[in-house]
């Protein structure tokens, strides 16, 4: 949102440079199918790229490309890390505790960033179907600019 929550936010990637900085930590993963999306960047359609936690592998995507870019296949819950994503000039790039990890071309518009967590487990793919079964991220700073 844009204008104190009374605009949605909606930039495009081939104008200005637009950077969200996300410290935080992935602390729990849904049963059967362990998956947490923990940042993102979304266009008017679609996620864009996403930093995605299956399990202890953490990878980038691209569009649908669910395991575009391997950053670790060793993350342990609860260890904090910074994820970066800076678009501008058509390409989307993502940063990983300040590396450089990928970048992709692309061109989209009506964009906007997420921080939190987004779970790809629900009652259909994974038991047991309870309030115990959740996926958790803990962002201890978030950092939005546009310029």
């Amino acid at each position: 949102m844009t204008d104190g929550g009374s605009e949605e936010a909606a930039w495009s990637s081939t104008s200005g440079t637009h950077t969200m900085v996300i410290r935080e930590k992935v602390t729990h993963l849904p049963q059967d199918k362990p998956h947490v999306v923990a940042g993102q960047i979304h266009d008017s359609d679609d996620d864009v790229s996403v930093f995605r936690l299956e399990g202890s592998s953490l990878y980038v995507t691209n569009g649908d490309t669910t395991h575009h870019k391997l950053v670790t296949s060793n993350y342990q819950l609860g260890t904090e890390f910074e994820a970066k994503f800076v678009v501008s000039g058509g390409q989307v790039r993502a940063y990983y505790n300040g590396t450089l990890q990928t970048t992709t071309n692309t061109d989209f518009d009506g964009a906007y960033f997420k921080a939190g967590a987004y779970t790809q487990a629900n009652c259909d793919n994974s038991t047991p179907c309870d309030d115990g079964n959740y996926g958790q991220v803990v962002i201890s700073g978030l950092t939005v600019t546009h310029s």
